[in-house]
C-alpha cells in the first residue's frame, strides 16, 4: 500500500501502463463511472444517504473478475477492512448506553489481570485508549507473529515489543493489535462471541445483517479482492470461507483479528450503520455516547489532508474537498479501498469494493476523495 510522497508518485507513474484495467459499462451516474474508473476499480457497490435516509444505490464492475466473472450486485458482501473498527466502535458506545461499560474504564479492571506499558507502569490504559489509537500500543513483530502460532493476548501484552516509550494517552500511533484488543475485552466482559454480541446488540437492533465470521457466508455473494498494481487475486473469497473454521464461542484470549478488519457486510448495511454513527439512531447511543464516538483527540500525523481522530471515528476538514465537517473510516485491505464518509446533517455514502488504486494524498485514499466530491457536492446541489 502507497504510503509517502515517493511511493505515491512511483505507483501513480506505473498505474496507468501496468495497473489492471476496469472491465465494466457505464453505471447509472456518468460522473461516478468516471471516478471508478479513474481508480481502476475492479467492481464496487456505493450507497448514498442524505438527510438521514438511505437513497440511490450503484453496483458496478465485477466482484470475481477471473476467468468466470461475477458481477458487484446490491446485495454483493464485501469485507470492510479497517472500517470494522468503526462499527466496533458503535458497539462499545452501545454497551456504554445501557450500562454495561464506561470507556474510561482501566484495562486491567476489564480482562482480570494487570496491563500496563513497561516505561509507564504506573499510568493505566483505557478502553478510549484503544479505540482512539493513543494507548501506546503497537503492531509489533511479535503481534504479526501471531498470526500464524496463535499467541495468547496475555502474552502478547507482556512483550516490551507491544509498548511504545510514549505517557498512554498523549500520542497517537494506528494500531491494529490495539483495536483488536476491544473484541477480546467484550467478550471477556460479555462472556459471548464477539459475534453473538454484536448481532444481537447491533446489527440486529438496527436491522443490519453482519458478520465477523466468514465461514458462515455464501461464497456466490462474497466479493474477491484484487490489487490492480501489481495485478493480482489477492483475496479468493471462495478459499477464504473453505478454509475458515467457525467462530463457535468467546476466546478472549486470541480472538484480537476480528474487531479490527474482520467484517463482512453489503455497503447499504454499511451506511445504516454509519447514519447511527451519525445521528444516534433515535437515542440507540446516548447523547454522552455519540458526542464521545465524533469528538476527535489527537491529529493524524500525515498533514496533506487535515484528520483528526477519535474513539472509532476520523474527522476530517478540508473546504477544497468539501466545506463542512466530514467524520468517518477508511479501509484498506487485499487491494480494496473502501471508505464512509458523512456530514452534521445526515448526508453521506458508504463504498465497499473489490479492488482500486491504493494512491492517498496523506492518509486519505484519492478515489474516496473523489467520492467525497461527487457524493456529497451532488447533494448540496440537490438540495
Amino acid at each position: 500500500m502507497p504510503v509517502g510522497r515517493l511511493k505515491n508518485a512511483i505507483y501513480g507513474c506505473a498505474l496507468p501502463v501496468l495497473g489492471k484495467r476496469c472491465q465494466w459499462q457505464q453505471t447509472d451516474d456518468a460522473l461516478l463511472s468516471r471516478v471508478l474508473k479513474k481508480h481502476h476499480v475492479v467492481g464496487a457497490c456505493i450507497q448514498r444517504f442524505e438527510r438521514g435516509t438511505l437513497t440511490d444505490c450503484y453496483a458496478a464492475g465485477y466482484a470475481c473478475a477471473g476467468k468466470e466473472k461475477r458481477a458487484v450486485r446490491r446485495d454483493t458482501l464485501f469485507r470492510t477492512a479497517s472500517i470494522a473498527k468503526m462499527v466496533s466502535a458503535l458497539l462499545v458506545f452501545r454497551l456504554q448506553t445501557l450500562g454495561w461499560l464506561n470507556v474510561q474504564q482501566d484495562l486491567s479492571e476489564l480482562l482480570g489481570y494487570e496491563v500496563r506499558n513497561p516505561h509507564f507502569p504506573q499510568a493505566p490504559v483505557t478502553l478510549a485508549m484503544l479505540l482512539s489509537h493513543t494507548s501506546g500500543m503497537t503492531d509489533s513483530p511479535a503481534y504479526f507473529a501471531a498470526f500464524e502460532r496463535h499467541t495468547p493476548l496475555s502474552e502478547l501484552l507482556k512483550n516490551s515489543e507491544t509498548y511504545l516509550p510514549v505517557m498512554p494517552g498523549t500520542a497517537f500511533k494506528y494500531s491494529n493489535f490495539a483495536a483488536g484488543m476491544v473484541g477480546c475485552l467484550l467478550e471477556k466482559l460479555s462472556g459471548e462471541s464477539l459475534e453473538e454480541l454484536a448481532h444481537k446488540e447491533l446489527f440486529q437492533p438496527l436491522g443490519v445483517q453482519a458478520t465477523f465470521d466468514v465461514s458462515r457466508l455464501d461464497p456466490e455473494r462474497l466479493a474477491d479482492s484484487w490489487r490492480v498494481l501489481p495485478p493480482a487475486l489477492a483475496f479468493d473469497a471462495q478459499k477464504r470461507i473453505a478454509r475458515a473454521k467457525p467462530l463457535e464461542g468467546p476466546d478472549p484470549e486470541r480472538h484480537y483479528l476480528l474487531a479490527s478488519g474482520n467484517l463482512y457486510l453489503t455497503a447499504t448495511d454499511l451506511a445504516r450503520l454509519a447514519l447511527a454513527a451519525c445521528n444516534g439512531a433515535n437515542g440507540f447511543l446516548d447523547e454522552n455516547s455519540l458526542r464521545q464516538l465524533q469528538t476527535p483527540l489527537l491529529g493524524w500525523p500525515e498533514k496533506e489532508v487535515p484528520m483528526r481522530h477519535g474513539m472509532g471515528l476520523l474527522q476530517m476538514e478540508d473546504p477544497s474537498i468539501y466545506p463542512e465537517l466530514l467524520w468517518g473510516h477508511q479501509g484498506f485491505a487485499y487491494g480494496a479501498v473502501n471508505g464512509v464518509f458523512f456530514d452534521a446533517h445526515g448526508n453521506g455514502f458508504a463504498s465497499l469494493n473489490s479492488g482500486a488504486s491504493e494512491q492517498r494524498r496523506g492518509h486519505l485514499a484519492l478515489i474516496n476523495r473523489d467520492l467525497i466530491v461527487w457524493a456529497m457536492n451532488t447533494q448540496r446541489s440537490d438540495g
